[in-house]
């Protein structure tokens, strides 16, 4: 298990691999983003991306699962207050592989709760062309070791 104490500034994560075909796309989107561009591959080829894509909300999906497998499962996490922000640079399409590298740019003790600390997560994601698609910084709220 790794802790608030084991994590450093500066320290380099990655995650992944994990992979979205077309069928989960149109899923995920008929279910939570509905646009045609993300429900009709038809329909995409006359919109801005220039065909079917995931949502950026799958591509966040897809990301936390990478996070889970990639960290969170060995980490003491309490959760997260949320983003900071979140930026879709390229769409995800069908049949791509994505992988994600996480920095930790900051570690703050917490003053009023003393067996935890914050940190703060830059995140890249990239595509199978190694371009990158998306990038997000997040919080996570982590507790410290012997702290039961």
């Amino acid at each position: 298990m790794l802790y608030f104490e084991d994590l450093n500034i500066g320290q380099k994560i990655l995650i992944g691999p994990i992979s979205v075909t077309e069928v989960e796309i149109i899923e995920f989107a008929k279910k939570f983003d509905p646009q045609p561009f993300h429900i009709d591959a038809e329909k995409a080829k006359d919109a801005l991306f220039g065909g079917l894509c995931a949502s950026g909300w799958h591509t966040c999906s897809l990301y936390m699962r990478m996070l889970y497998d990639g960290l969170l499962i060995n980490l003491a996490s309490l959760g997260s207050p949320g983003m900071n922000e979140i930026r879709w640079l390229k769409p995800l399409f069908p049949n791509e592989t994505i992988k994600g590298e996480l920095h930790i740019i900051s570690k703050t003790p917490s003053k009023s709760k003393p067996f935890i600390g914050s940190i703060i997560i830059d995140s890249k994601v990239f595509n199978s062309k190694k371009e990158l698609i998306m990038t997000m910084q997040s919080i996570s709220i982590v507790k410290k070791r012997n702290s039961n």
